[in-house]
Formats: structure tokens, sequence, C-alpha cells
């Protein structure tokens, strides 16, 4: 909306024709996923990531025109009524969810709508603001220390609550860099997701998310999307989660990464 969270980058709509009319560029522009954010946000000056800002029926506007034309929808939602005001107008899955309550944990089980984390937004720019000339605004880290607490309760209950999760990073925020995205499992298992379920969530629920019906699964017709690890990730989660650990890369079928031989040397080495 007209001065919020992202309105710097992103395609600024209000009203509800104006939302539909925001959807339809943006389907015709190529995109398969819409997201419109549904509460102020940490990286965005002036803003409160508490507040409620597109209305319930913009939102629900929204979904249903991006749905209409077979895109799934996601939500920038932070502050509980934003996330209550995205569950019900249909959105698939909302981003962050750091104000959940037992009413956006009940409604969202209740719909099957999924919680993407992003765990690792909160932890880079909080590690980040310690390093010398991060270069990181005063606004963004007072921001990010004020609500990181109530993240971690958040996924916690939402958790504890069976809901489904699917893994996200929001990588593009400070210190929350591509390629390091699979740090979000062990961000997980940090505040006491189980490995199995952190790799399930970076997985399966994923592509479910995203209706990727051949991915994320060990399955005869599905893609070869593999990912094989010195060691055991179920006893260490920190196995599939650094990049030291990592053996060899399949995307699709076709090796995308191999450092087989520079772990087997370091094992020589270590003997």
């Amino acid at each position: 909306m007209t001065g919020g969270h992202g309105n710097r980058t992103g395609r600024i709509a209000d009203g509800v024709d104006e939302v539909v009319k925001a959807v339809r560029e943006q389907i015709h522009a190529g995109s398969d996923l819409i997201k419109i954010m549904a509460s102020g946000g940490v990286m965005t000056p002036g803003v409160n990531p508490e507040d409620a800002h597109y209305s319930a029926a913009e939102l629900a506007t929204g979904f249903a025109e991006g749905h209409r034309f077979g895109r799934c929808c996601a939500s920038h939602a932070q502050g509980a009524e934003s996330i209550l005001n995205a569950v019900r107008g249909g959105v698939d899955s909302i981003e962050h969810g750091i104000f959940m309550t037992d009413e956006c944990v009940h409604e969202m089980v209740e719909r099957g709508t999924w919680l993407v984390p992003t765990l690792a937004a909160l932890v880079n720019i909080l590690d980040g603001a310690k390093k010398p000339g991060a270069g990181i605004p005063a606004y963004v880290t007072e921001k990010a220390e004020r609500i990181a607490g109530r993240h971690v309760n958040s996924v916690k209950i939402f958790y504890a609550a069976g809901g489904r999760i699917a893994m996200g990073t929001d990588a593009g925020t400070p210190f929350n860099r591509h390629g390091d995205n699979a740090r979000e499992l062990e961000f997980m298992a940090d505040i006491g997701v189980g490995a199995r379920d952190a790799i399930f969530f970076a997985t399966a629920s994923a592509a479910d998310l995203m209706r990727l019906t051949d991915h994320g699964r060990l399955r005869e017709g599905h893609q070869a999307d593999l990912l094989l690890v010195d060691g055991d990730p179920l006893a260490d989660v920190k196995r599939v989660s650094r990049k030291e650990n990592h053996r060899l890369v399949v995307k699709r079928g076709q090796v995308a990464h191999d450092n087989r031989a520079a772990v087997s040397s370091l094992r020589i080495a270590a003997q």
C-alpha cells in the first residue's frame, strides 16, 4: 500500500480494484507467485511490524485473483491482525508470522495455511550488526532486536501445534546470502525443531507449498534433486546445514557441485 512495507521496491496498490490490477500485471509479467505485504516490516523505515497494512478485503481480493490464475499466494505478515487478515483471505503461506497468537495458530492449522518462518532473516541481521562496518541502518537493528524473541516464540507454538511449515530464508536481507540458505535448518534446530522435521520442511513440505508435485521426495518419477552429505544429518543437522559438509549436489539429475574429492582428502589428512 502507499507508504507500506516494501513501498520503495514493490508495486504500490491501494483499494480493491487497484490490487486486482496489480496482481494481473504481475501475472502478465511472468510471476509464478503473488506476495502481498499485509503488515509493516523490519527493512522499511517508518513502518511498524505490528501494524496491519492492507485491509482484509484488499488481501482476500488479491489472493482470489492470484488463485484464479493458478498462482501460489504468500503474504509478508508479522503482526497478529495482519496474519489473521491474510489467513482469512485465503493465503497459502504466511511469511515470518512474528507476532503469532493462539488464535492465529488455531486458524492457520484449521485452514492448512503454511508458515515460512525465515528465522535466518533476523539471526543474520543481529549477527551481522556486530561486525565492523556492517552498514545496517539503526532502524533495522532496533526493530530486529525488539521482535526477535517474539519471532522464536511464534515459531515454537506453531510447531508444537503441528502446523504446516516450509523452509524459506528471506535471502537478500543483510548478511542473509543466497547460497547459505541451508543454515535455516540449523536455526530451526536451535529453537527445538527436530532434525527430521527441519529436513522435511526444507524438502517435501516446501515442494507441497509451491505445488511442485514432482519435487521434494525420493520417489520414482520425481526430479532427482539430491544432496549427499558427510555424516548423519538426523544425528547432527549441521551435516546438511553447513556447506563444508556437502559432498555432492545433484539438480534434476545433473551434477551441479562435486566436493567428494575434497572431503576424502580431508578425511585422509585427519587420519
